[in-house]
Parts: structure tokens; sequence; C-alpha cells
């Protein structure tokens, strides 16, 4: 999960989080913190979400760069 995440962060991917109580989350990661803590930018702005709270990480990888 957390290799994912910087991946996403190192190649300014979006990504679908999918939370332990069933909530998506999508947006660009922007930053992975040793606080065990990971910042998504979402169209309602930015998101941190707790690894604790994490069930699975996708990338979202652009095929027409």
């Amino acid at each position: 999960m957390k290799g994912e995440l910087r991946l996403a962060v190192a190649s300014n991917q979006k990504v679908a989080i999918r939370l332990h109580n069933g909530e998506i989350i999508t947006g660009v990661a922007e930053a992975f913190t040793a606080s065990n803590r990971a910042k998504i930018r979402t169209k309602e702005g930015p998101t941190w979400v707790p690894f604790a709270d994490v069930e699975h990480v996708s990338r979202v990888i652009n095929m027409f760069r």
C-alpha cells in the first residue's frame, strides 16, 4: 500500500483508495508523511487519509501522455 502511494506521489498520478468502511476516495496523491497519513488532492479539496483506514490503493495510470 505505501509503495503504491510512493510511486503515485513521485509520478503525480491519480489514485483510488478504498477504506475499510467501503468509502472510495479518488484524487492525486500529493504527500506521503511519516505521521502515518497520506494527502490526496480531491475535487473537494485536500484530504488526509490515515493508513490504518486504508484497505486498498489503486493507481490510475494515464496511457495517453
